[in-house]
């Protein structure tokens, strides 16, 4: 498991899980849902395939050139 810090997009929880749930399409896990510590963080489970993991990845990507 890793925690993505994605605080510098400056973006609210809710514009946060918008992104990765709407844009990215990935099922990752609220930061927030681990403290205020978590907040405009995500939690990715990486133990998979690297096929899958680099498809994730290009998602993110892509959402994340969007923003």
């Amino acid at each position: 498991l890793v925690f993505l810090d994605f605080r510098k997009l400056g973006l609210s929880q809710a514009e946060l899980n918008t992104l990765i749930v709407d844009k990215a399409r990935l099922a990752l896990n609220d930061g927030a849902m681990f403290g205020r510590e978590g907040e405009q963080c995500m939690r990715m489970n990486v133990g998979t395939r690297r096929e899958v993991l680099a498809q994730a990845m290009r998602q993110l990507c892509d959402a994340l050139a969007e923003v």
